[in-house]
């Protein structure tokens, strides 16, 4: 490669390396407004994160591999017909799907009574630093992340912080 070839293609480099934004060590951060999303549901329709706030959430990140995850949806069960007259919203984000077939998949194998979105999508995963799952995030009512659990919770922790997000000022 001649030289003047070669600083041609370092500077080709290096101005498409100054149009990408760094990527930042997530947003979601206990006692900050959740980053905002819009995603669709299996039958396309489109829900947004903002349209929520001001009721308590929980957001469940997981895919259809994830075996731990059987025992967190246990939790959200139960927490889903315990609060059902508490205004609580379960949102689960499947961080595999791009449509609605692996998103009917789970529902269907799991019983899900409440809505999963198509969660394939690297500006969410980033935002909300989703390496691994389940990822559990508790939004309380002011519109704030409460708490934020990475892989495993003890289900005392889980009813603990609904709990928590339920409370009306």
């Amino acid at each position: 490669m001649t030289r003047a070839r070669y600083i041609a293609v370092l500077a080709l480099l290096l101005a498409a390396l100054a149009n990408v934004a760094p990527v930042e060590a997530g947003d979601a951060e206990v006692g900050a407004s959740p980053p905002l999303f819009s995603l669709a549901d299996e039958n396309g329709e489109v829900h947004h994160l903002e349209r929520l706030l001001g009721e308590p959430i929980i957001l469940y990140f997981t895919h259809n591999m994830c075996h731990y995850c059987t025992q967190v949806i246990a939790f959200l069960k139960r927490a889903h017909a315990a609060h059902a007259d508490d205004d609580l919203t379960i949102i689960t984000v499947n961080v595999w799907a791009s449509g609605g077939k692996l998103i009917r998949r789970y529902k269907e194998q799991f019983g899900l009574p409440f809505r999963m979105l198509a969660g394939k999508d690297p500006q969410l995963l980033r935002d909300y630093e989703v390496n691994y799952v389940p990822i559990i995030v508790f939004i309380g009512r002011d519109g704030r992340i409460r708490h934020i659990y990475h892989h495993y919770v003890l289900e005392e922790d889980f009813q603990e912080s609904v709990r928590g997000i339920i409370a009306k000022p």
